[in-house]
């Protein structure tokens, strides 16, 4: 006999120990899943961050352009003579030269090194440099400008690379002009690489190193001015970023140490914008907290124990029922009832079956609050939901609203007639059997439901609630006699 007692004192024990094992595999479960997902999210912010400094980034060229454009539209419009074809006629390149300043003193310093006018085949005609020393039309760095002008495609913008303006490395920006010929050539305004890499580390401000990178690798912008113009410190991530489509993000190693590197190509440009950070640095706070997490989640389910686990399911259920149960009758409260009020639709929907609302207000409880005591007016509530409960079936949905009104979802099949019949009886029975002081009476409004024209739960009560005031308004004794007055002995 005390072994069959050892046996089932140790069987709840051991269901318990289960119990907990398998919610303990679970929680480590969602908690590595948990950990995953939220370094999935981080890569996708970074990868969004990248999008959008790289979209504003081709912003500000596609701007730059526009300005430049407008610039010598308006100089055309204006009268202004085109740009010479040759170097032959020395005061128009004169008169070009003076023209060019103007331009680019008229940048408020955004044109920093100078400008200059190419023909068709590249070639330079004309140019102004704030500086000793200009650049070279054969610079590679002015390919990528070039072809753009000369290309097919109308959103390529003309931007160069990185240009040498002497020791310092330049960007350039073109636009088409016609030269006094008749020909197209280009006007190219170039400014300083460096000078904008202070506004750059504004703008790419976020974890990790920021660039821009041009066609050839070199650096454009960067937070470190020393560095524009130099190669990319990470070959391996720009080869990733070139050969992986407008935008992404990837894992890559370099020198031994892990990176993550996301991007976005600049619209219209050969441009990269990257970010570049260490793995640790990117997600290994996410990594650390994932473990730390799942510590504390085995932690937590050794002590606790099966006590936590039946606790926690009987406070679920008791929360649950305290939240959709009206206290004073016990029947479904406004929440409680529209929760399967709207399950209940949801399913006549799929099935093709009507619903009927009714909607009911309980006459005269003021009258029985002001003569009875408010006990009485409580009582009166509570009888009520008594009578709906009585007329109504197992999978009817009988729901306290507020104060005096009530609202009943009937299942398929029924109608108005039916319900008000089944209404009345169960209010006829109640009033002929009670002792109570008082009457209960009730105003009723009905509505159909129909899965031909549906329409949502708030409509549906609504619309019944309507139909409840005009039988009300309709009923001008429905106050005579409410209170009931004892006979005399």
């Amino acid at each position: 006999m005390k072994r069959a007692g050892a046996r089932r004192s140790w069987g709840p024990l051991v269901v318990s120990g289960a119990l907990v094992a398998v919610m303990g595999v679970l929680g480590l479960v969602s908690t590595q899943n948990a950990g995953e997902l939220a370094v999935a999210q981080h890569r996708e912010d970074r990868l969004e961050q990248a999008r959008v400094l790289g979209h504003l980034s081709a912003r500000t060229a596609e701007d730059g352009f526009t300005q430049l454009t407008s610039v010598l539209s308006v100089q055309a419009a204006a009268g202004v003579p085109p740009f010479v074809a040759t170097r032959d006629d020395e005061a128009a390149v004169a008169r070009d030269v003076a023209r060019i300043r103007a331009i680019v003193e008229g940048s408020a310093g955004l044109i920093d090194l100078g400008a200059v006018v190419l023909d068709g085949r590249g070639q330079l005609i004309t140019s102004y440099w704030t500086a000793d020393q200009g650049a070279s039309p054969a610079d590679p760095g002015f390919d990528p400008l070039v072809a753009a002008v000369t290309g097919t495609d109308a959103d390529e913008v003309p931007l160069s690379g990185i240009v040498r303006v002497g020791d310092e490395p330049a960007v350039a920006l073109g636009s088409p002009t016609r030269l006094s010929d008749g020909s197209t050539g280009l006007f190219v305004c170039l400014w300083s690489a460096r000078g904008t890499s202070p506004q750059f580390a504004r703008d790419g401000a976020n974890e990790g190193e920021s660039w821009l990178v041009d066609a050839a690798g070199l650096v454009v912008g960067a937070r470190d001015p020393q560095l524009i113009g130099t190669e990319l410190p990470y070959p391996r991530a720009l080869a990733a970023a070139r050969s992986g489509g407008s935008s992404g993000i990837v894992d890559t190693a370099e020198g031994g140490t892990d990176y993550v590197t996301a991007w976005q190509r600049l619209e219209g440009t050969t441009w990269l914008f990257m970010n570049v950070q260490s793995k640790d640095g990117f997600q290994g706070h996410l990594d650390r907290a994932r473990l730390r997490t799942e510590g504390l989640v085995v932690a937590l389910l050794l002590i606790t124990g099966t006590a936590l686990v039946v606790m926690s399911r009987r406070r679920e259920r008791a929360m649950a029922v305290i939240a959709t149960t009206d206290e004073l009758t016990r029947i479904h409260n406004r929440r409680g009832w529209f929760e399967l009020a709207e399950q209940e639709l949801a399913r006549a929907a799929r099935a093709g079956e009507t619903r009927l609302a009714v909607f009911i207000d309980l006459d005269g409880l003021k009258q029985v609050n002001d003569v009875l005591g408010h006990e009485e007016g409580d009582r009166a509530i509570a009888s009520a939901a008594a009578v709906l409960r009585a007329a109504c079936r197992s999978g009817d949905v009988v729901g306290r609203l507020g104060g005096d009104e009530f609202v009943v979802l009937f299942g398929d099949g029924a109608d108005a007639t039916m319900a008000r019949q089944r209404l009345d009886a169960a209010l006829e029975d109640y009033n002929a059997g009670s002792s109570a002081a008082f009457e209960l009476r009730f105003s009723i409004g009905t509505e159909l439901w129909d899965p031909e024209d549906p329409c949502s739960v708030e409509d549906l009560v609504r619309r019944a609630d309507e139909r409840m005031y005009a039988h009300k308004q309709s009923r001008t004794d429905r106050y005579d006699n409410l209170i009931r007055v004892p006979a005399k002995v």
